[in-house]
């Protein structure tokens, strides 16, 4: 099979290059010369660009392309013809037009031989350095999407704020950039831009202000200023505060962004307040903050966002909700169109998890993760009574749900719709691998994770002949070894799910 492409076909998807007409063309011509998985792959990648990243049909998808790519990859990438300096990377909708250079100074010598082997639409490279200078060669039309790598010199942010390059860009995601980002945001060249990804810059409110001073970013719909965690990040790191997130709610540009992606920053309530009710904000429909020293006191500000705002997509993993600040989240009517939530990490009890489960987005919601929380039986119990018709991915992990929730679920109508399913690190044993495999509610299952569970292998190869096994694409049982009289339930009764408060010794938990 060939991974290059030909004169016409080449041309044809370089001048179209936004365009999926001509890919779908020359995945035709594939299928009429044999090389059905190749025009397979290019289809897949089609469909899973268009597809919003909630949609069930992406589960099968993605785990298609992860097929095809462990057959084929590395041939397909190997069938381009190599051009020193260059490293062909990877694909965008079905063809091979990702690749990295070595220097800035191989890229501008080598990019257009590279162009006339495939399309050039992403770039990762270094930042230039001070030796490689103000030099300036055509732009590559296609360019979509550029990296830049590595630590700038002082000079770097300007020589890259003057490159004609940038007109072409929809995505530009930039390490380092915490010393001048004025300087790049000030280019004249970035009004077609789309996407613009900063993470773990630690920006601080300096970076909120440069962005909010910019004049030129007209068209952005994402924006990452995600920091390091509070973790992983020194004291004196500067981070996302109330005051910067006053300046994001007075800049217009933020009129056009869908995604914003704040995660690992210091919000808190008076930061989510300056947002939600930004006269801006009405246009964001994901929307990421973990680990946004955030409490459940705090979520009683998405009750008074602004008129208009409808997330589709919410992320506050890792910051510590608890119960009340479910039933604030379960509430709000900015929410009420969720597909998507993540809830990880946040210290949510059984009170927590009956809170959602009244929640009026969540006959709607696609996916739902909640793992590392104390939902317990009880809590996942309350979950599948409202038989949820639109859900097809629940990650709840790490929940002390036994065997008892394994069974439940194993038999309830709410897993009808399932299609991926973690139920990782839960204290399960050989009865939830019976159980799971002889349901009959779990005929859309695609991916099963049941790692670090005591599961015991006689149990777990039962589980994968089972009807169920045999049709998953995916099924992780990385069992834990086993006595043959299982340990007595270190959790056995249940007033430890039934309030806020753990028990002495909770914190021993693992999550």
């Amino acid at each position: 099979m060939s991974g290059g492409l030909s004169g016409a076909f080449l041309d044809d998807i370089v001048t179209n290059i936004d365009d999926d007409t001509p890919r779908l063309v020359y995945a035709d011509w594939l299928m009429e010369d044999g090389q059905d998985d190749r025009a397979e792959f290019i289809r897949v990648q089609v469909e899973l660009a268009r597809l919003p990243s909630w949609d069930a049909a992406r589960v099968a998808l993605l785990l298609r392309e992860r097929e095809l790519l462990k057959r084929h990859g590395e041939e397909w990438l190997a069938a381009v013809p190599a051009v020193e300096g260059a490293r062909w990377e990877g694909f965008r909708r079905g063809i091979v037009a990702e690749v990295s250079f070595a220097s800035f100074d191989a890229m501008r010598a080598k990019a257009h031989a590279c162009r006339a082997v495939a399309p050039v639409e992403a770039v990762t490279v270094r930042w230039p350095r001070k030796r490689e200078g103000r030099k300036s060669v055509k732009p590559i039309a296609e360019l979509r999407e550029l990296t830049l790598t590595g630590t700038p010199e002082f000079e770097s942010f300007a020589w890259v704020a003057e490159s004609p390059q940038l007109a072409t860009l929809r995505r530009l995601t930039a390490g380092d950039v915490w010393s001048d980002l004025p300087a790049l945001l000030a280019s004249p060249h970035l009004a077609n831009l789309r996407s613009l990804r900063l993470p773990s810059n630690n920006l601080g409110n300096h970076g909120l202000r440069a962005l909010s001073e910019s004049a030129t970013l007209t068209a952005l719909e994402e924006l990452d200023f995600s920091s390091q965690s509070r973790h992983e990040r020194y004291s004196n790191d500067p981070a996302i505060r109330a005051a910067g997130m006053r300046a994001l709610m007075d800049w217009p540009g933020l009129a056009t962004v869908r995604a914003l992606n704040l995660n690992g920053n210091d919000m808190a309530q008076e930061g989510l307040r300056a947002l939600l009710r930004s006269p801006h904000a009405a246009a964001l429909k994901e929307l990421s903050l973990r680990d946004g020293r955030l409490t459940g006191r705090a979520m009683v500000e998405f009750a008074s966002a602004v008129a208009g705002l409808r997330l589709e997509a919410l992320d506050l993993g890792e910051n510590v909700l608890k119960g009340a600040g479910v039933e604030h989240v379960a509430a709000a009517p900015c929410l009420g169109e969720l597909k998507a939530l993540r809830l990880d990490r946040c210290e949510i009890p059984l009170a927590g998890a009956r809170a959602l489960a009244k929640a009026a987005f969540l006959g709607g919601l696609r996916m739902l993760e909640v793992g590392h929380n104390y939902f317990g039986p009880a809590g996942l119990d309350a979950l599948l009574e409202q038989e949820p018709a639109a859900l097809h991915t629940l990650g709840i992990r790490d929940n002390n749900l036994f065997d008892k929730g394994a069974v439940s679920l194993a038999g309830s109508p709410a897993a009808d719709g399932l299609v991926e399913l973690d139920l990782s690190q839960n204290d399960l044993g050989d009865t939830s691998a019976v159980a799971l495999g002889e349901s009959g509610h779990l005929g859309q299952l695609l991916v099963l994770r049941l790692g670090d569970n005591a599961i015991r292998e006689s149990a777990a190869e039962t589980l994968a002949q089972s009807s169920l096994g045999r049709r998953l694409g995916v099924l992780e049982l990385k069992s834990q070894p086993a006595p043959e009289t299982p340990p007595p339930d270190p959790y056995p009764t249940v007033p430890y799910f039934e309030g806020d408060t753990p028990p002495p010794g909770a914190d021993d938990i693992p999550f």
